[in-house]
């Protein structure tokens, strides 16, 4: 069952991503959330709040400033890049943004440019979302490319996409194998799969994950009743990621671990001696805290050949 929460807006004039990227996170930071108890209800504003409680506070700059610099030099900086490199090309790039929860990846991704749809199962999740979309359309006056839909996506899709963005959530989906498939066959030539996620193999997240839930493959019903599988806290190891992709036809193109402190880091010796060390997957082993990894269909074109129209 497919929900449309919220239409789809013009796509905002485009600017350079890096600035069109701090600019929407500053503001969730210093308008947004200081506003939350005025536009989003009890029921839903605790669970909103308590997932951004770790932000840094407005006013305080240089925390505001090592999280911006954080945010660029991972999962979703190196996804704005390509969106914005990607819209140098072509006329529009289309995002799925797959179990979009509270929205904040799908704004910000049409802050950049994309036309975006965010998917979830949650309806509670996707009112949230679908009023932060139209109070920062109220108070921006920017209204941003961006569709909510209630779906499962190890249904059948209707749309193709230039990229599947999936942050912390391919620990949700079930089975994964559907869902992988959907998206092998839905990527338009040259498109990726974008997965941000923990470190399946980092000892402190797996001790927290056993005392969060009692069996990974479980059932979500929805208000409506209807019922979704549903993956509790399943992780993946970079090495099983990767051999996961492959088994489902995808070919990995990035592969990388963050150990934290990105934001802090810097520039000369993030450029010179981290980044560098992020790519190395191999050498992460159970230290790294969070792994990027992208993947595109393996026959697909490469996608500084992709010439063909575009469905």
């Amino acid at each position: 069952m497919t929900v449309t929460v919220h239409d789809m807006a013009p796509r905002p004039p485009r600017g350079p991503a890096r600035e069109s990227f701090e600019r929407f996170v500053r503001w969730t930071i210093e308008e947004e959330l200081p506003a939350a108890p005025g536009f989003i209800p009890p029921g839903e504003r605790e669970a909103f709040q308590a997932y951004y409680r770790n932000l840094p506070a407005a006013g305080d700059e240089p925390a505001l400033a090592r999280y911006l610099r954080g945010m660029w030099r991972g999962e979703a900086g190196w996804t704005a890049r390509w969106i914005a490199a990607r819209l140098e090309r072509f006329p529009d790039v289309r995002v799925l943004d797959a179990g979009s929860g509270f929205g904040t990846y799908s704004m910000l991704y049409a802050a950049i440019g994309a036309e975006v749809i965010g998917v979830d199962l949650r309806p509670d999740r996707l009112s949230a979302a679908a009023r932060r979309l139209a109070f920062h359309a109220a108070r921006s006056g920017q209204a941003l490319p961006v569709r909510y839909e209630r779906a499962d996506l190890t249904r059948r899709w209707e749309r193709g996409y230039d990229l599947v963005w999936v942050y912390n959530a391919l620990s949700h989906i079930d089975p994964l194998e559907e869902f992988l498939a959907a998206v092998r066959a839905h990527l338009r030539p040259g498109g990726v799969l974008v997965v941000g996620d923990i470190n399946g193999s980092n000892p402190a997240h797996l001790k927290k994950l056993e005392s969060v839930r009692t069996a990974v493959h479980q059932e979500y019903v929805a208000p409506d009743g209807e019922r979704h599988a549903y993956a509790v806290e399943r992780p993946f190891p970079p090495g099983e990621l990767r051999q996961i992709m492959v088994r489902a036809g995808f070919r990995v193109l990035h592969h990388e671990l963050y150990w934290g402190g990105l934001g802090v880091v810097p520039d000369a010796l993030y450029a010179g001696l981290l980044a560098p060390l992020q790519r190395q997957w191999w050498l992460g082993g159970s230290s790294a805290r969070r792994q990027l990894m992208v993947a595109t269909p393996a026959a697909s074109v490469s996608p500084g050949l992709t010439l063909v129209r575009r469905g």
